[in-house]
């Protein structure tokens, strides 16, 4: 299988793995772009009034694409609990420091269940 089927055949298992683990409901879209535009001034971003994620995935390793998403995912479930109806921090905080601290162990964890898909290589 090529390399590029791999990488999306793993990101696909990955987003129903993480689906399951974070236990939402609500619809979401996932874009994965190789461009970026006002929406996307780091990596990911999570749009909370469409569920719209965005993963910019040029240049970058599998398991860094995946924290993203998982970390864009975690806020996803955020707004379904109703965390994200107030301010947040960009930086750092109560809601930053979940999505970055839940994304690196779920991308461990899918690591772990599956190591055939070689996300650190």
């Amino acid at each position: 299988m090529k390399k590029q089927n791999t990488k999306k055949l793993t990101i696909a298992k990955f987003i129903q793995f993480v689906k399951r683990e974070l236990g939402f409901n609500k619809p979401y879209n996932v874009h994965l772009v190789t461009e970026r535009d006002d929406s996307l001034k780091t990596y990911a971003f999570y749009n909370p009034q469409n569920f719209d994620i965005k993963v910019y995935i040029k240049n970058r390793g599998l398991a860094d694409i995946l924290r993203s998403i998982a970390h864009e995912f975690v806020h996803h479930k955020q707004n379904e609990d109703g965390k994200l109806n107030r301010q947040v921090q960009d930086v750092g905080g109560e809601i930053e420091d979940e999505a970055n601290a839940r994304a690196g162990s779920l991308v461990k964890k899918f690591g772990y269940e599956n190591p055939q898909f070689k996300i650190y290589e």
